[in-house]
């Protein structure tokens, strides 16, 4: 069986009941498994392929040179035990990945994603943060770490944006549960690198609201609206306002402003 991580550096292992074995591939190499990785099961044109490889300066013979790396690989998958099929040919033209549901670590995030959300929406949230957890731990870096491509970029961004949603899921778990003190470093951590991003911004501030360190709850609220305005002209949205209305008239609990939070 083989496995394939892109959450982090691109990895290829092939594993044969207790024995793994790590597959060393060139950059083409990775960035051609990577891209037939983000879509297992699916065809992926040669043409594609080639923009992926080498963007708006494809080398001469380019198509005859993405045959060569499949050709490649698979003799690198072989000689690692992998089975024969694994990159497979279409006849409408291009090439597949054949592996396991869940062999690759993006295809797993996905799923526990999903899984996570419908957890949520059927009121069990202990059991949603026990997914979100999962999916987080899947995470070893950036996705397609080292990779240049723009369209693997994109798809990073993609996988960012879901990745930054679970945390958030996270987090709120805690403020649920009360654990504002465990919580702060990390909702500091993330609002100084996402200095933007709103839900992160809120929960912050109820963090520290809620173990009485109001000015600076506020002042986290002043950094996103200076930041809105510089960056975008804009100020924050109607959520935000409620959280900053609330804290700034008297002492409120938890509840309410996580209900400001999460209701329009």
């Amino acid at each position: 069986m083989i496995d394939i991580a892109v959450l982090g550096t691109v990895q290829t292992v092939v594993r044969s009941g207790l024995r793994t074995t790590p597959v060393g591939l060139s950059y083409l190499e990775r960035s051609l498994m990577a891209t037939l990785a983000c879509t297992p099961g699916r065809v992926v044109s040669v043409g594609r392929l080639v923009e992926v490889l080498w963007e708006d300066a494809p080398p001469t013979g380019a198509r005859t040179r993405v045959q060569g790396l499949v050709s490649s690989l698979r003799k690198r998958l072989a000689a690692a035990g992998g089975q024969s099929g694994t990159l497979a040919t279409d006849p409408g033209g291009g090439y597949l990945l054949r592996v396991a549901p869940g062999c690759v670590d993006a295809e797993r995030f996905r799923s526990l994603i999903h899984q996570a959300s419908a957890q949520t929406e059927r009121g069990t949230p202990g059991c949603a943060a026990s997914t979100w957890q999962s999916a987080l731990a899947l995470w070893r870096g950036p996705a397609f770490d080292g990779l240049r491509s723009y369209l693997l970029q994109a798809e990073a961004l993609r996988l960012e944006e879901m990745r930054m949603t679970a945390l958030e899921h996270c987090l709120s778990a805690d403020l649920h549960a009360g654990r504002h003190e465990h919580a702060i470093p990390e909702l500091s951590r993330l609002s100084a690198l996402h200095p933007g991003r709103e839900r992160l911004v809120g929960q912050l501030m109820i963090a520290l609201n809620a173990v009485d360190r109001h000015a600076e709850a506020l002042g986290a609220y002043r950094a996103l609206q200076l930041y809105l305005r510089e960056q975008y002209g804009t100020s924050p949205g109607p959520r935000l306002r409620r959280i900053h209305e609330l804290m700034l008239r008297a002492p409120v609990g938890d509840g309410e402003l996580l209900a400001a939070l999460t209701t329009a």
